[in-house]
């Protein structure tokens, strides 16, 4: 089975905008208004003078991403609502992480090794994939025949990255922007040689969702999962008992993906809907198994927040991190050639 079937190439830039079809939002859209919708992809200079690139669909959603990092910083839903959160403080210096949206998390969850959940070593909190200046794939982004505006962003292995992680590999991150939701797919291919053992990276989606109040928020569809507090000195995982799990202070947890069930997370009251999964593949692209992302929920509280200078002092009552990822200690191993597969689909409460 395939995970996915490449569309076509579009001939020339002309068919980079095109009409979309077959989305009832859009639909909806032209029938009030006598327009014809069309989706766009347009390269531009984000904040820092920063290139990015800025996917607009025929619905009205839109979506910005920095090749610095391959971070999403924006997602709005069709009726204009911010999705995402980006601090306001947020650094666009083409060397610091970008502080919100969709920050990418590889090869490392953790600054240091953690037998929680299974560090591979020593390196700068969350790897370096976050800080990496990834290269546009001209061929991958485009407007799919389905309308949705498509970026694909890849990365590779290098001598500095090497003598971070000693490791060959190559990613390849898919952002689709769809009528009413947002697609990424985050692919990690072992490119270590044959004689090479496989290796076991880590890697998230660090997603910031946008909130009104951290404080009235709940996040449904954890409950019965096991979960390691990483704010806890007890290593043994906890079962979370709560059918909702709600903000009353600095929140740093990791849910187990084999322990809990497979349904999408429900964020309360925003709306917001994350679907997360994950499946290995081999070197012909075939699935070989599938598995349920482990979660991360986060939000660092007044104090925490308060010391991070890029970090909105107010910033943490508006926002929570659903971070869908590969980070537990049983997490699979990738052979030589063949690739582990991280995606995620936000679907917001239009």
């Amino acid at each position: 089975m395939k995970l996915s079937q490449a569309a076509k190439t579009l001939p020339d830039a002309t068919n980079r905008a095109v009409q979309t079809r077959r989305h009832s939002m859009a639909d909806l859209l032209k029938a009030a208004t006598g327009a014809n919708p069309v989706s766009r992809i347009a390269e531009g200079t984000g904040k820092g003078g920063l290139p990015v690139l800025i996917l607009t669909h025929g619905s009205g959603a839109v979506c910005e991403v920095y090749p610095h990092g391959a971070t999403v910083t924006r997602y709005t839903s069709p009726t204009g609502a911010e999705v995402l959160w980006t601090s306001e403080s947020a650094v666009f210096d083409g060397a610091k992480a970008i502080r919100g949206g969709i920050p990418v998390v590889f090869p490392q969850f953790g600054p240091a090794a953690d037998a929680r959940v299974g560090g591979p070593g020593t390196m700068a909190q969350h790897g370096f994939a976050r800080t990496a200046a990834w290269t546009v794939d001209a061929a991958g982004t485009k407007i799919l025949d389905s309308g949705d505006p498509q970026a694909v962003l890849t990365l590779a292995d290098s001598a500095a990255t090497r003598a971070l992680w000693p490791h060959a590999f190559a990613c390849s991150y898919t952002v689709v922007l769809q009528a009413a939701a947002l697609h990424c797919e985050l692919k990690i291919t072992n490119r270590d040689g044959p004689e090479a053992p496989p290796f076991s990276p880590q890697c998230l989606l660090h997603t910031y969702l946008a909130v009104d109040d951290v404080q009235r928020a709940m996040v449904h569809g954890l409950d019965g999962a096991k979960y390691v507090d990483k704010l806890a000195a007890e290593p043994e995982p906890r079962d979370e008992s709560n059918p909702a799990i709600r903000f009353r202070g600095e929140t740093d947890r990791v849910y187990l993906g084999s322990s809990r069930e497979s349904q999408p997370l429900t964020l309360r009251p925003s709306g917001s809907r994350l679907d997360c999964h994950a499946v290995l593949l081999d070197a012909a692209d075939t699935i070989t198994a599938e598995f349920d992302a482990d979660v991360v929920v986060w939000n660092p509280h007044v104090d925490k927040a308060a010391r991070m200078g890029d970090f909105d002092d107010d910033g943490w009552t508006k926002m929570c991190c659903l971070e869908p990822g590969v980070v537990a200690a049983d997490r699979p191993s990738v052979d030589t050639n063949g690739s582990l597969v991280l995606s995620q689909t936000i679907s917001p409460e239009l």
